[in-house]
């Protein structure tokens, strides 16, 4: 099983840093961080990706406009799928407007062996559907936006995530559960510790997740015992 940490933006630099330190199970890009960096050739910017990463890294490219047509959606999901063989997976945005059509995307491209992650899930209706639409999908995820469910009110990120999750033991089904809009780390705990199988997460969260002043205190003590002996001190 790869990593549950997967990379939540298109910064290249941050990209390649935490990739280099080995924690990364895959990355995930959406319009909106695209948008933010300034990026408007998005083949080439996975492009890019991929050099970092290699084949076979994970990389969620999304559908950008939820109002196309399905064919129109399917037809750019399998150029992306053909682009990039090893690493696209394919992000359906679940518009609530359109439940049925972006079901029928994630079946009919299920079909064409393609990876798919259901993705702006904010209930527990929508990740279930979507699930069930991509059954027998070996390569499938569903994504609840954990910071954007707990502000739309009803019952919750915590609930929805165990409603779906026993939703898929007890109906059999393997899609993986990503967890993202996460806006603090202690949600990136609570979602882990509830078995979300991945969490999403910007680089500025990855490090404030592994921070703590007292951590740069203990290390400090540590380097300086070493350092009161180090002209006498045999390390080998």
């Amino acid at each position: 099983m790869k990593s549950g940490i997967f990379y939540d933006s298109a910064n290249l630099v941050e990209f390649k840093k935490w990739f280099d330190a080995g924690v990364l199970g895959g990355a995930t890009t959406n319009p909106l961080i695209l948008q933010k960096e300034g990026i408007l050739n998005i083949p080439e910017h996975i492009g890019k990706m991929i050099k970092i990463c290699g084949e076979g890294f994970p990389i969620s490219i999304e559908i950008p406009d939820s109002t196309w047509t399905k064919e129109e959606m399917i037809e750019l999901a399998l150029k992306y799928r053909n682009m990039f063989p090893r690493n696209a997976v394919i992000k359906i945005p679940m518009d609530c407007r359109y439940s049925q059509k972006s079901f029928e995307v994630m079946k009919e491209l299920s079909r064409f062996y393609v990876p798919i992650n259901a993705t702006l899930g904010l209930t527990s209706g929508q990740l279930i559907a979507a699930a069930e639409a991509l059954r027998g999908n070996e390569e499938s995820y569903i994504s609840l936006f954990w910071g954007r469910c707990d502000e739309a009110g009803g019952i919750g990120a915590d609930k929805t995530l165990l409603t779906v999750l026993k939703y898929l033991k007890t109906h059999d089904l393997n899609t993986k559960i990503i967890i993202g809009s996460i806006r603090n780390t202690a949600q990136i705990d609570r979602a882990f510790e509830l078995g979300a199988d991945i969490v999403t997460i910007p680089p500025k969260l990855l490090e404030e997740w592994m921070f703590t002043q007292r951590g740069i205190e203990t290390a400090d003590q540590f380097n300086d015992a070493y350092r009161q002996v180090e002209e006498g001190i045999t390390l080998i």
